[in-house]
């Protein structure tokens, strides 16, 4: 894709985003990168093969173990909202 040097923006033109206000932290297809989902299923993943793995002794019952992932994601999630409108400049 060539991009054009000698175009001229117009007086008053203002810049705009990429995606919709409604999508922000989900946002997919080339923008995916900007995205938490990723992030989120990864640490998922870590923490229940860390705690499915079979030489440890002490694995929770694994109904049990989604529902503390549930359980800790949804409070982890909460506060970082917290702490966000905290420091946020609102």
């Amino acid at each position: 894709m060539e991009v054009k040097t000698d175009t001229k923006i117009p007086p008053g033109a203002v810049e705009v985003h990429l995606y919709n206000s409604k999508n922000v932290l989900m946002p997919r297809g080339s923008r995916q990168k900007e995205s938490i989902h990723n992030y989120l299923l990864e640490k998922l993943q870590d923490g229940y093969e860390s705690w499915t793995d079979p030489k440890y002794g002490d694995n929770p019952d694994r109904k049990k173990l989604l529902q503390t992932l549930y359980n800790n994601l949804i409070n982890e999630a909460m506060n970082a909202w917290e702490d966000f409108l905290k420091g946020a400049k609102i």
